[in-house]
């Protein structure tokens, strides 16, 4: 059925931008009003920021790099630490547009960028800061940058491409799927492959990897820890085929834009579906469906990480929105928008009524994002009534949350790290307590001072601090002094 009355490209560019900056706003607003504290991945992101570093333990250094940005801005607290993530992804909605719009037309465009914005895992990466905000935010430029390339091969465009993903790769290494993927489909694809003899085209394929240098060096500086620990994460020490992780993890892969458009594009890959222009769709394709079948063979065999074939989504809503938008399936598409509309929707206001109502008791891993002001506050007061200007904690969690939350106290946080042991992250790497330099200290943990290799006459209980934290049992957690 032909459409009596089209809008026009600028109409539909107009409102594209209306929803983007509705959606920002309203996760902004939840994030100003919610009473959600970091959890303790954020509160490590934010410590990092605090001393600025081409590289990390356990990512590059671009997350915060971020937060040092917004913090100076407007100050420590959890809304302005998280503020990048929703600003992020709305650019991120942005860069879909245009990208979609390049491939297809305007009206495509809009719902390819409508879905990005309303996908569940952006709707819930918004409103908690993580490395696939940065990431994707990225990888949505570089596929507008790959599609200008694509269309019309030069050295500037490539440049542009190569300049994203060298930014993109200090957010995360999965940017590395990109050029990766990009030469796959050149390869594969015969009307291309003499772009392979033009030097601009090996600048967009390789250019990138100069972003490497910077988190190299740092890496080179400090025994590699970030590739050993990428290394471990991926669980292949343990090979092991499990049927049931796959099926784990193509749930769990539905539930990232939302199960309609999962699931069409799943039977186009397996019914060869295409649009109207089938050359966009094969670029398409080939830029998300082998990123989620790498990381699903890694689920299959080793570990399974579903945020790990996050980079596929960008490429793969474009494709099913301009599946959806032919006549008959065109219900489908907005049914989906819909559902991912209302489910956006609950989730900001959900999270802005946190700390204004009562919370249920359950589920219990609601306590990691609650409480741990209240914590800070006492142990503040404890080291303070014993005398001491050191608290020692165990483990990446508290050593995290309690950097954050002891911020302005005057107080020396540092992880304690058993002698001998190797550094397990950051800040046993960094900071790690030491007896004879920092003195006396008060150690708060959940694990028996015994097993830490801290000697009995050199430790005395303090009793426990009344507190609701996840890793306080019975809403305590005992504190000690200890002395050199």
């Amino acid at each position: 059925m032909t459409d009596l009355h089209p809008i026009s490209d600028r109409a539909w560019m107009r409102l594209t931008l209306l929803v983007i900056a509705a959606f920002l706003l309203l996760r902004l607003a939840a994030l100003l009003l919610s009473g959600f504290e970091l959890t303790y991945d954020e509160a490590q992101y934010w410590a990092w920021s605090r001393h600025l570093a081409f590289g990390y333990f356990t990512k590059p250094g671009l997350i915060a790099w971020l937060i040092r940005g917004t913090t100076e801005i407007c100050g420590d607290g959890v809304a302005c630490v998280r503020a990048p993530a929703p600003i992020l992804h709305a650019a991120a909605a942005w860069f879909v547009f245009l990208a979609a719009r390049r491939l297809y037309d305007a009206r495509i465009a809009f719902w390819s960028a409508l879905a990005y914005a309303a996908m569940p895992a952006v709707s819930l990466s918004s409103l908690i800061l993580n490395t696939d905000g940065p990431l994707l935010f990225f990888w949505c430029v570089g596929l507008h940058a790959t599609v200008l390339f694509l269309e019309k091969p030069s050295l500037s465009r490539a440049a542009y491409l190569a300049a994203t993903v060298a930014i993109g790769l200090n957010a995360k290494y999965a940017m590395i799927y990109l050029p990766a993927s990009l030469l796959a489909y050149v390869l594969a694809t015969a009307d291309k492959r003499p772009l392979l003899r033009s030097g601009s085209t090996w600048v967009a394929l390789l250019g990138g990897l100069a972003g490497f240098l910077p988190n190299l060096i740092w890496n080179a500086q400090n025994g590699f820890v970030t590739f050993h620990h990428t290394g471990d994460n991926a669980g292949w020490e343990k090979i092991g085929f499990k049927v049931g992780k796959i099926v784990e993890y193509l749930v769990g892969q539905s539930v990232i834009p939302g199960p309609i458009l999962f699931i069409v594009v799943v039977l186009a890959a397996i019914l060869g579906w295409r649009s109207t222009k089938p050359t966009a769709d094969r670029l398409l394709m080939w830029l998300s469906l082998p990123i989620l079948i790498v990381i699903g063979v890694n689920a299959a065999f080793a570990k399974l990480h579903g945020n790990w074939a996050a980079t596929a989504f960008p490429a793969l809503i474009i494709f099913a929105s301009a599946l959806l938008c032919k006549g008959r399936w065109y219900g489908f598409l907005k049914l989906s928008a819909a559902i991912n509309i209302v489910a956006a929707v609950a989730l900001a206001v959900g999270a802005s009524l946190v700390g204004h109502v009562p919370l249920p008791e359950r589920p219990r891993q609601l306590h990691r994002l609650l409480h741990w002001s209240d914590y800070g506050d006492k142990l503040a007061a404890a080291a303070r009534a014993a005398g001491v200007h050191t608290v020692v904690t165990v483990g990446r969690p508290m050593t995290s949350e309690t950097l954050y939350e002891l911020r302005d106290s005057g107080l020396d946080v540092r992880p304690y790290l058993t002698p001998g042991a190797a550094p397990a992250d950051q800040f046993e790497m960094t900071i790690p307590y030491q007896p004879a330099a920092h003195g006396p200290a008060l150690l708060v943990t959940e694990v028996d001072p015994a097993t830490l290799g801290i000697a009995p006459e050199r430790i005395e209980q303090l009793g426990a601090l009344d507190t609701r934290i996840y890793k306080a049992e019975g809403g305590r957690m005992p504190i000690y002094r200890i002395d050199r």
